[in-house]
């Protein structure tokens, strides 16, 4: 799947915020469920999906940038949520750097192909030096937003 398909403008948020990796995965959970209209019933299930997948490794890709994902019930499509943090955090990543750009994906439990699909979209804008640093000079919501869709456009994916 198209990242285009998978992330709204409602979902990028150019100065986000938080103090370590559980209040970032806390906030996003919270950001996602109110998007999808699922109330702290559903914040908290993705909250526990997000930190049941990050026990498994770490989804810190270094370079600062994490991709937390999730399976959960209840949702019809993969949502995304791309994010640049205003004060990196440590994100446990393999390189042991902080992190300042997340991009979380919400799936549902049976879309097993579209997900990995979608997560090799995302890793492979993510892992371009240039790529990141112009999500990183990004200073408004929309332009964030409006970039990593010209960037998806522009690896032909």
């Amino acid at each position: 799947m198209k990242i285009s398909d998978v992330l709204s403008p409602e979902l990028t948020r150019c100065a986000f915020s938080g103090r370590s990796k559980k209040r970032i995965i806390e906030a996003l959970s919270q950001l996602l469920a109110e998007h999808l209209n699922g109330g702290h019933e559903l914040s908290d299930r993705l909250f526990d999906n997000f930190v049941a997948r990050e026990k498994l490794g770490s989804t810190g890709l270094g370079k600062g940038v994490a991709i937390p994902h999730c399976r959960t019930s209840g949702v019809k499509k993969i949502y995304g949520c791309l994010v640049k943090l205003t004060h990196p955090v440590d994100f446990d990543a393999i390189d042991d750097q902080p992190v300042d750009l997340i991009f979380a994906l919400v799936v549902p439990e049976e879309k097993n192909d579209e997900h990995l699909s979608t997560l090799a979209r995302i890793a492979s804008i993510m892992q371009n030096d240039d790529y990141r640093e112009r999500l990183r000079n990004c200073s408004e919501d929309a332009i964030l937003f409006n970039t990593v869709l010209e960037l998806e456009r522009g690896k032909n994916l």
